[in-house]
């Protein structure tokens, strides 16, 4: 069986350090996930060979029963994002208050830059002070984005988070 290893810091930063839930309920932390995505990509053979998924925790962190938190939390996450990516990922993308808010400042901002630019003659201050607008418009969507990004990419990964969602899973403490 090969093996797919992932060095895990601490707990803390394999789960969402911010949920109240206990651990085996826990959801994944995003860039952790993204991480155990490209490695298990990465990894990924032309034999077909059956893979294992091995995280490495540190063993200070190390106590009766965590080993089934762990993987029972994991197979959880994974189970749950292969559903959610799978059901209006457009929509849930784009439902952030941050998304609103960017689509609002870049709406306002396009609308100054075009009343300062149609108001004018194009002499560069005027034209300097539109394309900051424009910047500004532009910069506010970035974190839609990324969000949109995302959830397109979570929607194409389906397929891998179910494989992982079924993987043998080990822990290994170092």
């Amino acid at each position: 069986m090969e093996e797919v290893a992932i060095r895990v810091p601490s707990l803390d930063r394999l789960f969402d350090e911010w949920s109240p839930e206990p651990l085996e309920r826990r959801f994944l932390d995003d860039d952790a996930r993204e991480r155990i995505l490209n490695v298990w990509d990465e990894g990924k053979s032309k034999s077909g060979e059956e893979r294992r998924l091995v995280l490495v925790l540190p063993s200070t962190e190390r106590r009766d029963g965590i080993e089934d938190q762990v993987i029972a939390a994991f197979r959880r996450d994974m189970n749950q994002t292969g559903i959610d990516a799978g059901h209006h990922w457009i929509r849930r993308s784009l439902t952030a208050r941050e998304t609103r808010i960017g689509f609002f400042v870049f709406m306002v901002a396009m609308v100054i830059s075009v009343l300062i630019s149609t108001g004018t003659d194009g002499e560069s201050l005027e034209t300097l002070f539109s394309q900051s607008f424009v910047v500004i418009a532009w910069v506010a969507l970035w974190g839609p984005a990324g969000r949109f990004i995302r959830g397109a990419t979570y929607r194409l990964e389906r397929k891998t988070f179910r494989a992982l969602e079924k993987a043998p899973i080990e822990i290994r403490w170092e």
